[in-house]
């Protein structure tokens, strides 16, 4: 299943999950039932498919741990928990707890004591640590899930249901990574609660990406990777991933302050099939208590530390010795503690290793301590690369970040500066690295040399002239991509622009006295037709509803079997010109097919004003053309055909009047779909046919007149736009006096 498929489904059955939960559950906390519970499944299912493994390959081809008694399943408790470090009776499986969960009064207590049970089955073993507390933001007992106990219970069932729903299949073969996705589409689901979330943070998997690559390259394996401020654990998993879990030889190690984001780490790990062995995540503040001194050095760090937080600093006297922080004989500001994670993560970086920061722009050119302990940096010749990253990575914040790469062992005195501002694409509001743009980065980052507007090779001596200033700007020319202008050309073309808006804007006066109306809108044209008034008829009266299409291929541009209507075609266009449309590769062509007159609507969007907007098909169409899935389609009842004009209705549902009726079946948190069935309740003005013809005709002329006297009027802004700056330009451009000698 391509992965943008797999991404679809996870996130609509999350969103499933969070509409049936919708109000009763407050958004962070409803995170943590969904991650956990997703544990609890996935566990319950790695159990079970290893003991049923072992079993079939021992000849019984029909064992199924599901089924077997707990009290049969008890005798391999201790050889399960050395081997797995945990155990979980066949009962207290996902499986068999969702089967009888409807019928369980006792659902909550019942839940509670399996959970306390797998905890529990670690204790004694190298894996208690690992284990202990994975549950204790689940709180089946909560009053957030209701009231009373049966409240409480419906609402677990429902989240039982929705997560067994969910097609995850083997977490280790999916093409993406399902829970961190899965966290990184909560986060962003509940982001008004943002600010609770103390400092937790998901790195995008794309700069995991690039993080993780920049600090491996050139090698296979590793010793250890290390990340000092772990959140999730996304980049951890994403070293696992790239080098291959078997190729970090003494695991994997991180620190996280947020108890309940340690949690998640540490169940992320076990998700990921990172055995309790092969990992140690800690809970505690890594800046003045760190607990890996008996691990480091590390040959692989990669962090996105929390950008300019408070730390005790210089209030805390013993500090200023601590060997992690001394080397710069000052501490990073009380204030902004962006310097302490740089400075740790340098003091435990392995000789032969390299660590990849994400870092806040403001500490390469800030004064005070920040600039001596980057003086100690580019003294010492640790600086190895500096990268400007896009604005708009991350969750959360709309800053441009860098990339500040740090080694010990560098072949020159020199710091590479990367501009990679440009690296992106536009991704909904978001920017977003594609596998090209990493690569890219990639490619100047290992070549190490000058590209014009781009990199910059800079010797240190040069840096120290500049006062230590790291900014990637201060060393990589921008380009200069003024337009040359013709001063008298874009005169003479603003003359003609405004003369063919004076000619615009007489049609549309001439349009308004000829249809009779103070304003060009349905309502007005219908009453002035239709004085005696006209019927009403529901959309489901009038019309047939159905869905998009399935099984297009993930390279459907390519060679394509049929014509496919996307959402932003539908989205941006009151008509559908077929010709124009892509091509689609379409594996089943025995689905709906378009029609003329067909009216296409936008199901879901980010925003309840997005949802419903229509389209029409107003051309004959010969050969098969599908509906995008996110899309649905109304077609006229037969008994309709010479009564109804399309358009007409096409036109009506872009008024005011309808769109406040279309909001009210809107439903959604974050991201907004139509309830199809409330909206085909909707009520549509049906006047005589030849009153619909004449009200189309009409709107056609003023639609094709405003779009044109619109496109001209975009054309003079950007015209004077550039006159505007032609003459600041020379304004403010000053000759060179000529001084003569007294």
């Amino acid at each position: 299943m391509p992965s943008n498929k797999e991404r679809d489904e996870l996130h609509k059955a999350i969103w499933s999950i969070a509409d049936d939960l919708r109000g009763s559950v407050d958004g962070w906390d409803f995170k943590q039932y969904i991650l956990g519970i997703m544990f609890y499944r996935y566990i319950s299912e790695n159990i079970t498919n290893y003991i049923n493994e072992g079993e079939r390959r021992a000849g019984d081809k029909n064992f199924d741990y599901a089924t077997l008694s707990d009290e049969v399943a008890e005798s391999e408790r201790q050889n399960l928990v050395k081997e797995k470090g945990f155990f979980i009776l066949p009962s207290e499986l996902f499986c068999n707890v969702c089967k009888k969960a409807k019928d369980d009064e006792n659902l909550n207590e019942t839940l509670e004591k399996i959970f306390n049970n797998i905890e529990n089955s670690a204790k004694g073993a190298e894996s208690e640590d690992d284990f202990s507390g994975l549950f204790d933001d689940i709180d089946v007992n909560s009053n957030k899930l209701g009231a009373t106990v049966p409240k409480r219970n419906e609402k677990i069932v429902k989240i039982l249901d929705g997560i067994a729903g969910i097609n995850l299949g083997n977490y280790q073969n999916h093409n993406i990574d399902a829970f961190g996705d899965a966290y990184e589409f909560l986060m962003s689901m509940y982001a008004s609660n943002a600010g609770k979330s103390g400092g937790e943070f998901y790195t995008p998997q794309e700069v995991s990406e690039l993080l993780t690559r920049l600090a491996i390259i050139g090698k296979t394996s590793v010793n250890k990777v290390y990340d000092p401020a772990c959140g999730s654990g996304s980049l951890l998993l994403k070293s696992a991933k790239i080098l291959g879990k078997d190729n970090v030889r003494n695991g994997f190690y991180g620190q996280e302050i947020n108890i309940t984001t340690y949690n998640l780490c540490r169940i992320n790990m076990f998700l990921h099939d990172i055995d309790y062995d092969k990992f140690n995540i800690a809970c505690e503040d890594t800046l003045v208590s760190p607990q890996h001194w008996d691990d480091e050095p590390f040959e692989v760090i990669v962090s996105n530390p929390p950008y300019s937080i408070k730390w005790i600093g210089d209030d805390n006297s013993i500090l200023i010795n601590d060997p992690r922080y001394s080397p710069a004989g000052v501490l990073a500001p009380k204030s902004k503690a962006d310097f302490a994670f740089i400075m740790h993560s340098l003091a435990w970086l392995a000789t032969n290793g390299t660590a990849s920061i994400v870092c806040f722009p403001g500490i390469f050119y800030r004064s005070g301590a920040e600039q001596k302990i980057r003086r100690y940096l580019i003294d010492n010749n640790f600086v190895d690369c500096i990268i400007q990253l896009p604005d708009n990575l991350f969750f959360g914040t709309s800053i441009a970040t860098c990339i500040m790469v740090l080694k010990k062992s560098k072949k020159d005195n020199s710091t590479l500066f990367i501009d990679a501002s440009k690296e992106f694409v536009k991704v909904t509001n978001n920017n977003k690295l594609t596998d090209e743009n990493i690569n890219n980065i990639l490619k100047i980052f290992e070549n190490r040399q000058d590209v014009e507007y781009t990199a910059k090779l800079v010797s240190n001596k040069e840096i120290e002239e500049n006062n230590y200033n790291l900014s990637v700007s201060t060393y990589v020319e921008k380009e200069d991509t003024k337009e040359h202008i013709n001063i008298d050309v874009l005169n003479k073309e603003i003359d003609e622009i405004v003369e063919r808006e004076d000619v615009l804007r007489n049609e549309i006066k001439k349009l308004f006295q000829k249809s009779g109306c103070k304003m060009i809108n349905i309502e007005e044209l219908i009453k002035k037709s239709c004085p005696n008034g006209i019927a009403y008829y529901a959309l489901n009266k009038v019309f047939n509803n159905f869905n998009g299409m399935t099984g297009v291929s993930n390279k459907w541009k390519e060679n394509g079997n049929c014509r496919f209507i996307e959402y932003m075609n539908a989205y941006k266009n009151l008509k559908i010109k077929v010709q124009q449309l892509p091509l689609a590769t379409v594996k089943k062509l025995e689905q709906n097919t378009l029609k003329k007159g067909d009216i296409l609507l936008t199901s879901a969007s980010e925003t309840p004003d997005e949802c419903a907007i229509s389209s029409v098909i107003e051309d004959e169409i010969q050969d098969n053309v599908f509906l995008d899935d996110h899309l649905f389609g109304l077609r006229l009842k037969e008994e309709f055909n010479e009564k109804i004009n399309t358009i007409f209705i096409n036109y009506y549902m872009h008024t005011r009047k309808f769109r406040r009726c279309v909001n009210k079946t809107v439903r959604g948190v974050t991201r907004f779909y139509i309830s199809v069935s409330d909206f085909m309740n909707i009520c549509i003005p049906v006047p005589p046919l030849e009153v619909q013809d004449e009200i189309v005709r009409i709107l056609d002329d003023f639609t094709l007149l405003s779009a044109e006297l619109s496109a001209e009027l975009s054309a003079e802004l950007k015209a004077r736009q550039k006159q505007y700056e032609y003459y600041k330009d020379k304004i403010l451009t000053f000759k060179e006096l000529e001084i003569k000698e007294g």
